[in-house]
């Protein structure tokens, strides 16, 4: 008599082989959940160590005096524009002229070094001929080496030809460290753009400055959006030498901030107040040139 064995059911392969690969995939979602939440978490703890300084100064410029002292500090309490108003009346009214002082340097040190260094970049990307590495590699080792370098004999250089304490002095030690920064940037960036454009626009009639200003200018205007904001900022908040080199008439807003800072009392709120001016154009400014640096992206990838 012929015996038949149990067969099993045609679907517990498959059953299985569900369960198996629904487990894996609840495994790979939770790992990912995990991944996500620790990356969340480590970027809010980043946020908290960047944006804490600046939380920390704008909340002691609206601070009463007495309280900027005060341990542990006081974050509940009726906030003022008393500090404010030290920076537009009596002694400290000269705050605002220093501002203006830094202001026209910071545009005078852009604009030459973007005069400058924009056609520069252009020469060193596009044309070849023999140092241009070496112009290159002199060009990082002069944005690299320290600003302070420059200051005895640039000083030197100024009293004999009187210009200690004028704006030329400052725009000229700026441009030190910018106008090499600015060369090399713009020669990356150059160097990105495809030749062939050049050369389609040079057929099409297009002399070299045309199809540098109609062509190339605006492919790279994230790049100059880019320097523009690195050129602005290191002017704006240099401090060392327009302490040298800035006179009475000359004194940029970094240099006059230390005159909070007494021997006897300090007016730690009032000059929070007034670095809240230093700090608050540059934050506006990057994110200014961030969207319009996003929508150039944008536009360049949809185009």
């Amino acid at each position: 008599m012929a015996t038949t064995l149990p067969s099993l059911p045609a679907t517990a392969p498959v059953v299985g082989r569900r369960s198996f690969f629904g487990g894996l995939i609840r495994t790979r979602k939770a790992r990912r959940r995990t991944v996500n939440g620790l990356t969340i978490f480590s970027l809010c703890v980043g946020a908290l160590f960047v944006l804490l300084p600046l939380f920390w100064l704008i909340d002691t410029a609206f601070k009463p005096a007495q309280l900027a002292f005060q341990i542990p500090p006081h974050f509940f309490y009726r906030p003022t524009l008393a500090n404010f108003r030290t920076l537009i009346s009596g002694q400290d009214s000269q705050y605002f002229s220093d501002l203006g002082h830094s202001l026209i340097l910071m545009v005078s040190s852009v604009l030459v070094a973007l005069v400058l260094g924009i056609p520069a970049g252009y020469s060193l990307a596009r044309s070849r001929f023999r140092g241009s590495k070496t112009i290159t590699v002199w060009l990082i080792i002069a944005y690299i080496t320290p600003a302070l370098v420059y200051i005895v004999p640039l000083y030197a250089i100024y009293q004999k030809l009187n210009l200690t304490g004028s704006y030329l002095s400052l725009i000229l030690y700026y441009e030190t460290f910018e106008l090499p920064l600015t060369i090399f940037l713009m020669r990356s960036y150059f160097s990105d753009v495809p030749r062939e454009l050049d050369e389609a626009a040079r057929i099409d009639g297009c002399t070299r400055w045309l199809a540098f200003r109609k062509v190339i200018l605006p492919l790279v205007w994230p790049g100059i959006a880019t320097v523009t904001i690195l050129v602005a900022m290191s002017s704006w908040g240099e401090y060392f030498g327009a302490l040298i080199f800035a006179g009475p008439s000359t004194t940029t807003a970094p240099v006059a901030i230390q005159n909070y800072i007494g021997l006897d009392s300090s007016n730690w709120s009032a000059m929070a107040a007034a670095a809240c001016f230093l700090v608050v154009p540059v934050l506006a400014l990057t994110a200014f040139a961030q969207r319009g640096y996003m929508r150039q992206i944008q536009s360049a990838s949809t185009g």
